[in-house]
């Protein structure tokens, strides 16, 4: 008897120091050198994806902001783990770092003192998160502004890394049956994250060959690692076997780096055909939803004619002010091309960057700077000089529509679609085209492009282009016939009480036969410029339409009224550029014996084809309402930019905190009615110990595995002692006992034995949650430990 009772005192001795030793928790969690291996792996592909918006953002300004991304993200997830934190909670952490971090690693300019985050630079992150991915794809090359586009690569590293690491640390290790291919499931983030790389580039790759190679060995040499690491048989075989699976797995990564390598500098496509997701997306920028610039021509010689529209300081004598170029003819108005059509076309808008490229077909010649002040003019097109290489908004006039405007670089001109509005004040720097003289321009040939088609032109149209082009053997000297014929035929009158002769306003084909057929030609700015350009069309010359100002210059600062509106137009010629050409003559004296009437003027036409048959009241000069101005249109509802960072700031921080602590709360409370009503009463009466351990458990106390209720009870008991926690009088030994009295006794459990367990369980964890502290009781809301089963 006292032999068998000292064996069992040491039996009892030696399950205490067990238990006492299982219940000394470390702070941090261990992880296995193989997942660590796989964090390393995950991390260095990362690295070698982003590596690829080089050609995007250039220069490496995108490297802190990439790099920033993975470590954070990773980082936390690796943390998460380590700290034995539950995912949602992982996930409220890593929103929190990539608020806190991402200022300094994305939008340094923006921070306070280029660390601490500001206002701008948290709506930066959201903007560039939302809507930075859209812009990018819209923006010229290298990508430098809005600010927040720099957000993009510093989200991508930031996602991939948070959701790849998770996975490595937290999925893979409890694969019941690993394999390689469950493996593979965590290349799926830092490959997508090359495929954006790539899809985001230019057709300038950026060592894609190499990086290439590298992402895929790199790749194969892990699976294959991976793949020996799952298979159970490498303790069995010895050394010789090992070496020769090492060699062979060797042997097949070179073979595939070389094949690989040879065969893409063989078989790799050439840079033209590289597909690119900018090339294929359409600017949100369609010109075609606005009238066309010259069909309101009548409007500024009109009605706002004295009407002080803006102040030039900086202008030069003899510069003019560029507003809308046009390239696209219907038969009834000269407009802004299709945003589809050629590159190099007048309707290829694309977002502004803090440096804007030269022109595809450019001669540079004389730069200025120009600060314009915007007062009686308002549209969407933004007055500039010549073709824009900077433009810079005053912020502190309360108008930055920096976001919202669009330039063409092809034909030198700005659209604000937020629209031009009084008290808008900018700088444009800009360079003007060199022209050289006719005698250098008749050994250059006109160029070759593909300008948007003009159609239904009237047939005087070419029968006048041939009369006024004469025997010339040059394109120059052609079109310099084609200018002084109209200049010394034609009078100039904008159809005011006050001209000698009216004129009818509007560019339609009528309009045309009516200026080319009838003596004298009489009309404006309007007319000539396009019957120049329908003439210059007709013999194969690419001839486009500008619409303008030009002021005369009296000091430091010119006025620009409706008055000095003007048109004038431009011939594409070969390796030289845009010459102008201004067919518009100056005398005003035409003879009064004109026949025709005053008519109203043509209403401007937006995408909508001249009527079939139309009548002759149609072609009069109609009087514009406003009903018609596009100004008064309804515009649809906007949710405003405020509404967006207060949504970024304050909703997704409460989004990212309340869904996560909503949903494990659910999954607790189900956990709970399962056990406490499912099955018969000796399973319900386990079911409150299991609850117990569980909840200890999200409070951060370690369960011993393969442990009986009582050992468990003496181990959570032993730390709730050493955390301060509250141990019940009879200590959780007699909720043990009366657990495995239900169980294994054989005895009928009534109703008031599982009532009984479960109130005990209830108020010893409501008296442990209450001494755990606020802080600890909160993180405990958001782990869940999943039921085992029995």
């Amino acid at each position: 008897m006292t032999a068998a009772t000292g064996t069992g005192r040491r039996a009892s001795t030696g399950g205490d120091s067990t238990a006492r030793a299982t219940a000394t928790a470390p702070l941090l969690d261990t992880l296995p050198a193989t997942t660590w291996v796989d964090v390393a792996v995950l991390t260095l592909l990362s690295l070698v994806a982003v590596v690829g918006f080089e050609p995007a953002f250039g220069h490496y300004a995108f490297a802190p902001a990439a790099v920033g991304g993975i470590v954070v993200g990773g980082g936390v997830a690796l943390l998460g783990r380590l700290f034995r934190l539950s995912w949602p909670l992982t996930v409220v952490i890593a929103l929190a770092a990539y608020f806190l971090l991402g200022t300094p690693l994305a939008l340094p300019g923006l921070a306070i003192y280029g660390v601490l985050p500001s206002l701008d630079s948290l709506s930066g992150l959201v903007l560039g998160a939302v809507f930075g991915w859209s812009d990018a794809v819209t923006l010229q090359a290298p990508l430098e502004a809005p600010p927040y586009v720099a957000v993009v690569p510093y989200v991508a590293g930031w996602l991939v890394s948070l959701v790849s690491v998770t996975l490595a640390v937290r999925w893979l290790p409890r694969v019941r049956r690993p394999s390689a291919g469950r493996a593979a499931v965590l290349l799926i983030g830092p490959a997508l994250l090359l495929l954006a790389a790539i899809l985001l580039g230019t057709r300038d790759p950026f060592f894609a060959g190499l990086r290439g190679i590298l992402f895929a060995a790199i790749a194969l040499v892990w699976l294959s690692w991976r793949r020996a690491r799952f298979a159970r048989d490498r303790v069995e075989t010895d050394s010789a076997v090992r070496r020769s699976r090492l060699l062979g797995g060797a042997v097949v990564v070179l073979g595939a780096v070389l094949v690989g390598a040879l065969a893409g500098s063989v078989l790799a496509p050439p840079a033209a055909s590289r597909f690119v997701v900018r090339d294929e997306i359409t600017p949100p920028f369609d010109p075609l939803d606005y009238p066309s610039p010259l069909a309101g021509f009548r409007k500024y010689t009109k009605n706002l004619q004295k009407t002080k529209l803006f102040t030039v300081t900086g202008l030069r004598q003899g510069q003019v002010i560029r507003l809308a170029t046009m390239d696209s003819y219907d038969g009834v108005v000269w407009s802004v091309a299709s945003p589809g059509s050629d590159a190099d076309a007048s309707g290829a808008f694309e977002l502004l960057g803090s440096t804007i490229p030269k022109p595809p077909l450019f001669t540079a010649g004389a730069s200025s700077t120009a600060a314009i002040d915007v007062l009686g003019y308002s549209d969407v097109w933004l007055p500039t000089l010549g073709y824009t290489n900077r433009l810079t908004f005053d912020e502190h006039t309360g108008q930055d529509p920096a976001a919202t405007v669009r330039v063409n670089t092809a034909t030198g001109t700005a659209a604000v679609t937020s629209g031009v509005r009084d008290g808008l004040t900018y700088t444009v720097g800009a360079t003007a085209q060199k022209v050289p003289n006719d005698r250098a321009l008749a050994k250059v040939p006109p160029a070759k492009l593909t300008l948007p088609p003009v159609t239904n032109v009237p047939d005087v149209v070419s029968a006048k282009a041939e009369e006024y082009a004469g025997s010339a053997d040059t394109a120059i000297q052609k079109l310099r016939n084609i200018e002084r014929s109209l200049k010394s035929l034609g009078y100039l009158s904008h159809g005011r009480a006050s001209d000698p002769v009216p004129s009818r306003a509007g560019q339609g084909a009528d309009r045309m036969t009516d200026l080319l057929s009838k003596s004298p030609m009489v009309g404006d700015q309007e007319q000539y410029a396009s019957a120049f350009a329908l003439m210059a069309r007709r013999l194969g010359y690419p001839t486009r339409v500008v619409m303008g100002f030009a002021p005369k210059v009296t000091g430091n600062t010119t006025t620009v009224t409706g008055d000095d509106v003007t048109a004038w137009d431009e011939v594409a010629f070969d390796g030289v550029g845009w010459v102008p050409f201004f067919p518009t003559p100056t005398k005003t004296d035409a003879p009064k014996n004109q026949t025709t009437k005053p008519k109203l003027e043509p209403q401007p036409q937006v995408r909508q084809p001249p009527p079939a048959d139309p009548r002759a009241e149609d072609l009069l000069t109609p009087v514009k309402t406003k009903d018609n101005d596009p100004k008064d249109k309804a515009k649809p509802f906007q949710i405003p930019i405020w509404a967006w960072v207060v949504f970024g700031v304050i909703g997704i921080p409460l989004l990212a905190y309340f869904v996560p602590l909503l949903i494990v709360a659910a999954l607790k409370r189900r956990r709970r009615r399962r056990r406490e009503m499912t099955g018969p009463p000796d399973r319900r009466a386990a079911g409150a110990w299991d609850e117990l351990t569980d909840r200890y458990a999200e409070l951060g106390l370690t369960i011993p595995e393969r442990a009986t209720r009582i050992r468990t009870a003496d181990a959570l008991e032993e730390q709730s002692r050493a955390q301060s926690l509250p141990v019940p009088d009879d200590g959780l030994r007699a909720l043990a006992h009366h657990v495995d009295a239900a169980v294994f006794d054989g005895s009928v459990v009534t109703e008031e034995r599982v009532t009984r367990a479960w109130n005990t369980t209830d108020d010893t964890l409501a008296r442990a949650t209450k001494a755990a502290g606020p802080l600890r009781a909160r993180l405990a809301a958001f782990r869940y430990r999943r039921p085992r089963r029995a």
